[in-house]
């Protein structure tokens, strides 16, 4: 993976940050547009992007957040979330609503105060590979195939993997069912593979009728899954597996000579969410699954090909709500919103990462079976 460097996102001179006022400050770079929050004290000065790790929204002014001593109005430490209103004290850059949940990244330091730079730290490194050239990533060497939903087959070599195996069978109690119809000896690759990696516990993902199958027929599949406080395999009674790898995040897991995998947490939702990284013979592959923030924003950039997932989450709001304004023009008017909105946060995430190929996946599904209607 290449090493990662300090860049200079903000510069203010000696006059600016003598005008900065105790408490918030919102700043936009005049290069870029790109906004920062700055809470500056009798300590000193503390910066981060002004974006919610939730879903990237804008931070603005909690006007909720009031310090009220001997009739004096102290600075605010509190801003709040233009989306879903989570709420981050950038005196200790710790999100308060939702209560003991995340840190806000920090942004590096003020050089004499005159300007704020950043050198996210990468995750555990080995040194860079040498690239074998070779003219497209879909090679006789290097092939995907797409299965179904958010399941793809990867041959690298003479290694295969499958990512997220949900082959048969509804997810979510009946809630989900597969709108494409695997290849017809799916289970059999599946079975048959050297590498399957769940990313988390979703039923959507974590497919107990599918792994029912790979648990008669190949109990000692290899599966990988990383260390997430809530366990990728919570119900193991289902399931009779016995070669599952919990590996730690961040750090390379080498296969051999030219092939190499790192498995990454979610900035959002850490305790269930990950992503993954691929690397054979130097060419890098992306899979971000469901990520809402994957990896807290660090990621490689220009990578050969980078997959993620294109649907909003489950939930029944709006649509089971009704009076008022949730009528059907609303209704539809808030979920062509949302999905403007997402389609917004994935082709932004893509312009700055630049992969070489990119690939939605992992959103075909239907919400009822033709036996439940």
């Amino acid at each position: 993976m290449t090493s990662q460097s300090a860049k200079t996102l903000l510069t203010l001179d000696a006059e600016a940050v003598a005008l900065l006022k105790q408490g918030i400050n919102f700043k936009k770079s005049q290069e870029d547009g790109k906004c920062y929050i700055i809470y500056k004290n009798n300590d000193g000065l503390r910066a981060c992007k002004n974006q919610c790790k939730h879903q990237g929204g804008l931070f603005i002014k909690d006007i909720e957040d009031l310090d009220v001593g001997f009739f004096v109005f102290c600075s605010h430490r509190t801003v709040k979330c233009t989306k879903h209103n989570w709420k981050l004290n950038v005196s200790s850059m710790k999100y308060v609503n939702p209560p003991d949940s995340f840190f806000q990244d920090e942004l590096g330091e003020f050089c004499n105060y005159t300007h704020l730079s950043a050198g996210p730290k990468p995750p555990e490194d080995a040194p860079p590979r040498s690239i074998i050239p070779c003219n497209v990533i879909l090679s006789d060497d290097t092939q995907m195939t797409y299965m179904t939903h958010a399941c793809m087959e990867v041959q690298l070599g003479q290694k295969r993997f499958m990512f997220d195996p949900w082959l048969i069978g509804p997810a979510f109690a009946r809630g989900w069912w597969l709108v494409h119809e695997p290849p017809t000896d799916c289970l059999d690759r599946m079975c048959t593979a050297d590498f399957i990696y769940i990313s988390h516990m979703h039923s959507d993902y974590l497919s107990y009728p599918t792994l029912k199958v790979l648990s008669d027929r190949r109990p000692d599949a290899p599966i990988f899954v990383s260390d997430t406080s809530r366990p990728v395999f919570w119900l193991q009674s289902q399931v009779k597996q016995t070669n599952i790898n919990v590996v730690p995040f961040g750090v390379w897991q080498n296969l051999d000579e030219h092939l190499r995998f790192m498995i990454l947490m979610d900035g959002v939702h850490p305790e269930m969410d990950t992503c993954i990284i691929l690397e054979y013979k130097g060419h890098m592959i992306l899979n971000t699954v469901d990520c809402t923030r994957p990896n807290g924003g660090r990621l490689p950039e220009k990578v050969d090909l980078m997959m993620s997932d294109f649907a909003g989450g489950a939930s029944g709001f709006p649509m089971t709500f009704c009076g008022g304004k949730y009528n059907d023009s609303w209704k539809a008017g808030f979920i062509k919103n949302e999905r403007n909105k997402l389609l917004n946060y994935k082709a932004q995430l893509v312009k700055s990462l630049e992969p070489r190929i990119y690939c939605p996946f992992a959103g075909y599904f239907v919400e009822a079976h033709p036996s439940d209607r």
